[in-house]
C-alpha cells in the first residue's frame, strides 16, 4: 500500500511531497494509518489532535495515544482542548456540527500560526460512500452528492481512494496500534446504520460496489 500511497501523491497531489504538512489525527484507525504512510514515504509533518472533551475518560486516552505516536515518529504535537456542550449550546448546534465547526476553525488558525502550507485529514473510501447515501436520503442536489473533495482550500484528503478494510489490512500487517471510539459502536447515528447495516449488506450483494461508486465520482 506505501507505493500505491506514493503513486496516488505523485498523481493527485505532489505539491504533498516537498512541504511541510499537519495531520489532524484523532488516534482512530484512518488518522493512525495516514500517520505511518506519511511516516513511511518520510514527508515533514506534525501531529494536531482536537480534544472534544465528549468521553470523559477515553478522550483523555486518546490525547495521550496521539502525544505518543507523535514522540514516536520524532514530530511535533498539537493538542486543542474545546469546550464542545457549551459551544453547541451557544451556537443551537449538535455535537457533530459543533465538532466539526470546532475543528476545522482550528484548523485554519493552527495553519496560520505554524505556517504548514495543508492540513491532511483521514477519509477514506468508505467514508465517501456514506457521505453519498446520508446526501441522497436528505435529497441533496447533483453538487451535494459529489461527496467528501479530495482538496478544499488548503485541506488535502490524500486517502479517499483506499477503503476501510484495507487500511486494518495494512494496519495489522505492520503492527499498527490504533484507538477506537466507542461512539463508532452505536446506532444512535446515521453514519453509523449505514455503516454497521447498509453497507455490508449492499456490498455483499454487489462486491465491487465501493471500487465501481470511487470511479462514478
Amino acid at each position: 500500500m506505501i507505493s500505491d500511497f506514493q503513486d496516488h501523491l505523485k498523481k493527485r497531489f505532489p505539491e504533498l511531497l516537498e512541504t511541510p504538512l499537519i495531520i489532524a489525527c484523532s488516534g482512530g484507525l484512518d488518522s493512525v494509518v495516514l500517520t505511518d504512510l506519511c511516516a513511511a514515504l518520510k514527508l515533514h509533518f506534525e501531529l494536531a489532535h482536537c480534544h472534544f472533551g465528549l468521553r470523559g475518560e477515553a478522550s483523555e486516552q486518546d490525547a495521550e495515544f496521539v502525544r505518543a505516536l507523535a514522540k514516536k515518529h520524532h514530530v511535533r504535537y498539537n493538542v486543542k482542548a474545546f469546550d464542545t456542550y457549551a459551544y453547541a449550546n451557544e451556537n443551537n448546534l449538535t455535537l457533530q456540527e459543533a465538532a466539526r465547526a470546532l475543528r476545522y476553525g482550528w484548523f485554519d488558525t493552527l495553519l496560520q500560526e505554524i505556517q504548514g502550507p495543508y492540513m491532511l485529514t483521514a477519509h477514506q473510501a468508505d467514508d465517501q460512500l456514506e457521505t453519498f447515501l446520508m446526501h441522497l436520503g436528505r435529497g441533496a442536489g447533483l453538487r451535494g452528492l459529489c461527496g467528501i473533495p479530495e482538496s478544499n482550500g488548503r485541506i488535502r484528503r490524500p486517502l479517499l481512494p483506499f477503503g476501510r478494510e484495507r487500511l486494518e489490512h495494512y494496519a495489522e500487517a505492520r503492527g499498527i496500534q490504533w484507538r477506537e471510539d466507542a461512539s463508532n459502536a452505536t446506532d444512535a447515528y446515521l453514519r453509523n446504520r449505514l455503516r454497521h447495516h447498509v453497507l455490508p449488506a449492499a456490498k455483499m450483494a454487489m462486491p465491487d460496489l465501493l471500487s465501481t461508486f470511487l470511479t462514478s465520482l
